[in-house]
């Protein structure tokens, strides 16, 4: 059923599938599909679908996705409720596909340059910007901010908004120093965009009140060249010298969260984790005692002090079979004598495979599977726990897509205090399909300008009411 407004409560959740039979990094329409939440948040169905224009029309570009790329995709919603965000390539999926080689200088979507042909070296190729789609209430769809000169061929990764009129888009590029990588901000309407940080690429930039504001935040997972041997593998906000949501590289003032940086004297391993009891997965285990990387994706600030980070459970760094373990599932983080710390880590109910397993052959199995979490958001109840729903990870682009469901207790700072929790599956997605990024449904009524998370729970509780008189 095509959406014509959103249902207030209710998730959407971004999707691609293989388009008239189209393979691996071929182009594909990004849809929406709204799902209505049964009583409890355990149970979902499909409440209506919106699939993204394929058409330029005045301002609006059309705008696909790249089906087989696991990181991108990420949907979010406005700080003031009213909006869906979401990335993509400015291109029509079909036309994409059947052109040829020479047109675009690449088969595969993401490899597309975002560069004009003045900035271009050698033969130019047709330029395809990396698009913003501005969803609406009212399931309009602006998509009129079309960037060139960002995430030169590789992927537009998320991007989010205070209110729609302008952004903050994240994304990788083609080298480990290319300055089209990271942080960007955008006017609504715009066809470039202002460098943030580009000193790493990107993966997804957030913005939360934890009381002082609204702050902006991003996930990456990337070792630079000449950086010492710092591993910028954490969460990190940044903010401008008056410490406020920054519009430009000035005064920029970047500081880790999770993990925190350690010390070059402890090796280096700045972005990775010692494995506990507490902070194993169920596949790291044999790293016990020693330490695993980081590679996190989504993140939900549950309270200034609380902060849940899902984990792709597929670092870029580490060894075979050693550091590049990873840590995948949801892990909760809190903030003690100021320092953040991983509590545990939720896996329960995920099925979780090894993204580093080994055949007897001693080669690397490609067998679908789900390594760990994507997409995240969540809400904190009237009665102090945290309903969270996050996207699965897949092993490779074949694997299964799924969304979950997990409700943790916000007190609980112990493995052994949440060893009842397990992931519910909500929604599993046909074969072809991969589900990447998950929101609740925005609200034709605006939410207070930076709405406090200590405000959360009472915005929950009428979230809770409105779902259960639906059901």
């Amino acid at each position: 059923m095509p959406l014509t407004s959103f249902t207030q409560g209710d998730l959407v959740i971004s999707t691609v599938s293989s388009f008239n039979g189209g393979g691996l990094d071929t182009a594909a329409p990004i849809v929406l599909q709204q799902l209505q939440l049964g009583a409890g948040g355990t149970s979902a169905t499909l409440n209506g679908s919106l699939t993204l224009p394929q058409t330029s029309s005045g301002n609006n570009s059309a705008i696909s996705g790249e089906y087989g790329s696991a990181s991108e995709g990420i949907l979010q919603r406005s700080v003031n409720g009213q909006y869906l965000t979401i990335m993509g390539y400015g291109v029509n999926a079909a036309t994409f596909n059947s052109a040829p080689l020479s047109t675009y200088g690449t088969a595969a979507l993401g490899q597309t340059t975002s560069l004009t042909a003045a900035n271009q070296t050698g033969t130019p190729v047709t330029t395809v910007a990396r698009v913003v789609a501005l969803i609406g209430a009212n399931a309009s769809v602006d998509t009129s901010t079309a960037l060139t000169g960002v995430f030169n061929t590789n992927n537009p990764r998320s991007v989010v908004t205070v209110d729609g009129s302008s952004f903050y888009v994240a994304g990788q590029a083609s080298s480990k120093t290319d300055p089209t990588q990271g942080v960007f901000y955008a006017i609504r309407g715009a066809t470039t965009a202002t460098a943030i940080d580009t000193s790493t690429d990107a993966r997804v930039v957030s913005i939360f009140n934890t009381g002082s504001g609204n702050q902006l935040y991003v996930s990456r997972d990337q070792n630079p060249p000449g950086s010492g041997g710092q591993n910028f593998t954490n969460v990190s906000s940044l903010a401008n010298a008056s410490g406020n949501l920054p519009t430009s590289s000035a005064g920029l003032v970047s500081t880790h969260i999770t993990p925190p940086a350690s010390p070059l004297s402890l090796g280096g391993n700045n972005g990775s984790i010692n494995v506990t009891a507490n902070t194993e997965n169920g596949i790291n285990n044999s790293r016990l005692g020693s330490f695993v990387y980081l590679s996190p994706e989504s993140y939900f600030f549950a309270s200034p002090n609380v902060l849940y980070v899902a984990d792709s459970g597929q670092p870029k760094n580490g060894n075979v079979d050693k550091a590049a373990l990873g840590d995948g599932g949801l892990q909760k983080w809190e903030l003690i004598n100021n320092t953040w710390t991983l509590e545990y880590v939720l896996y329960n109910g995920l099925n979780l495979v090894n993204n580093d397993a080994l055949d007897l052959a001693g080669n690397t199995t490609t067998t679908p599977g789900v390594t760990g979490l994507l997409g995240l958001t969540g809400q904190v109840m009237a009665d102090g726990t945290v309903e969270l729903f996050a996207t699965s990870y897949g092993l490779n682009e074949l694997s299964p897509s799924f969304l979950y469901e997990i409700t943790d207790n916000l007190d609980f700072s112990t493995v052994a205090q949440a060893s009842s929790e397990s992931f519910t599956t909500l929604f599993a997605a046909d074969a072809g399909t991969s589900i990447r990024g998950v929101a609740f449904a925005p609200s034709s009524v605006p939410e207070p300008a930076s709405l406090p998370l200590v405000g959360a729970a009472l915005l929950a509780l009428v979230v809770s009411r409105k779902r259960s008189q639906r059901t």
